[in-house]
């Protein structure tokens, strides 16, 4: 180290010899500012990712806020320094006291695995400043999904029919066993509460309960629709102009139906805006579901909602392996993805599909041999693939038990005015959350609860806007 502040010292000391040996008649300027501009790592064929590393200063830690990806090698990298002016810079180890030091060639590799610190001496040969270094590689995979069970088993009941949603930032679970109906709520997929319910229908299926305009509303018993403002008391109104088949899908702030006419018996959509007042639409297509099927409503890549409906039951009890598309707010136009692709044929009733990181996700079990079915689409439900087993297993205990009729949601992110970090990396931790929750295989049921995450969204820097700014 005496060395390298010798060969510095030699260098500062030239250039103040050669500003004098000029003589009068040239003028040398000189400047007193140290200051960092940037820092640039030189990138080669074997680790292709360093050149995006973006350097900015924080305080006064040179630093990228941004991290460089998972297992990009820092330890032998070629750094390229600017600062406002320089005779010279030393690179120092992260402890004060260390030996180690390097003067700033612009040759040599350094290690920044570590936490490094450089001084400046600007041009006036008197002027330095100290920056610490910190180079940020990811710790973690941001492509691996991380699964755990959180809940082996919420109760006993043998339950006929379940379903759970997100309701005001809350998992609202309920359980129907033909004479009763049951509830469980948690903020966090882990601990749950059983609130007594009310009004809610005992004798009907809850496959079709959604949310929409900050209320639960839920059918499929005829002419009744129900609907609860908290998820634990729960209102009936009768329609009488036709029979609800189930409820679809929100879209265009309307709540979407297919229902049944009492005059031909035809099956149609109807809208609501308000869950009370309802206007029935065109006929549904042929081989289109009516009820016990999976229903999403999600951002196209053109930036407007899409519909995608899967599979369920025919109006004549028959099943089906449709996959329907539309993005037409007035619920006539509808494609047809299974003519042109054949990669949702042997789904199974009772499925659930989610919207998750700009893909689609789908889970069931299979109608050919009973094994579980876990699927992802990255082309807005038109082709579907066996995930990535590596990076997106679900436990192990859940996937060699199949089921059929689970829910499937995700708790999304919430807006808050917050600025503490701590604060901002628990909501986050909350956050973006896959939950898979019950479901039956024949006549067992489960009431399990899974959770999954992709890394990436557990990263502070992505995540921070969502929070911040209400």
């Amino acid at each position: 180290m005496k060395f390298i502040q010798f060969r510095l010292l030699f260098f500062l000391s030239s250039v103040i010899l050669l500003s004098s040996c000029l003589g009068t008649t040239t003028t040398v300027t000189t400047s007193s500012d140290p200051g960092f501009v940037s820092l640039v790592f030189k990138t080669n064929d074997s680790i292709p990712f360093l050149s995006t590393a973006a350097f900015t200063l924080v305080d006064n830690t040179i630093v990228n806020v941004d991290s460089l990806p998972y297992k990009t090698r820092i330890d032998s990298v070629l750094p390229t320094f600017s600062f406002t002016s320089s005779a010279g810079s030393i690179l120092y180890g992260g402890n004060r006291h260390k030996k180690d030091s390097a003067l700033i060639t612009g040759t040599d590799t350094i290690d920044f695995r570590t936490k490094l610190r450089i001084r400046n001496w600007a041009t006036d040969a008197k002027t330095f400043k100290d920056y610490s270094i910190i180079t940020n590689v990811h710790k973690v995979d941001p492509e691996l999904y991380q699964w755990s069970k959180v809940s082996d088993n919420l109760n006993s009941i043998k339950a006929t029919s379940q379903k759970a949603v997100i309701l005001n930032d809350t998992l609202h679970y309920y359980l129907n066993d033909g004479t009763s109906a049951y509830s469980y709520t948690s903020i966090n997929g882990t601990s749950w509460n059983n609130p007594t319910v009310s009004g809610l229908p005992t004798n009907t299926p809850l496959n079709d309960m959604m949310a929409f305009n900050g209320k639960l509303y839920l059918t499929q018993d005829g002419t009744n629709i129900y609907s609860s403002a908290n998820g634990i008391r729960w209102t009936k109104k009768n329609v009488s102009a036709f029979t609800f088949k189930s409820l679809l899908y929100v879209l265009d702030s309307k709540l979407w139906a297919v229902v049944q006419s009492n005059t031909d018996l035809s099956f149609h959509f109807a809208n609501s805006t308000d869950g009370d007042a309802w206007i029935v639409i065109g006929a549904i297509p042929a081989n289109f579901p009516v009820r016990d099927f999976a229903s999403i409503v999600y951002s196209s890549t053109t930036g407007l909602p899409k519909v995608l409906v899967l599979g369920g039951y025919s109006s004549t009890g028959s099943i089906l392996n449709n996959s329907w598309s539309s993005e037409d707010k007035a619920g006539l136009y509808w494609i047809d993805f299974s003519t042109e692709n054949h990669t949702l044929d042997t789904l199974a009733v009772g499925a659930s599909v989610i919207s998750y990181d700009s893909k689609l996700f789908v889970f069931g079990s299979r109608t050919d041999n009973g094994k579980s079915f876990y699927k992802v689409s990255k082309d807005e439900g038109l082709s579907w693939q066996i995930p990535d087993i590596a990076r997106n297993l679900i436990t192990s205990d859940y996937t060699v038990i199949p089921r059929s009729y689970q829910s499937a949601v995700v708790l999304r992110p919430k807006t808050y005015d917050v600025v503490n970090s701590v604060a901002l990396k628990n909501e986050i931790e909350q956050s973006n959350r896959i939950f898979i929750i019950g479901g039956k295989n024949g006549v067992l049921n489960y009431s399990d609860v899974y959770t999954g995450k992709l890394n990436r969204k557990n990263f502070l820097r992505q995540e921070k806007t969502i929070y911040v700014n209400k």
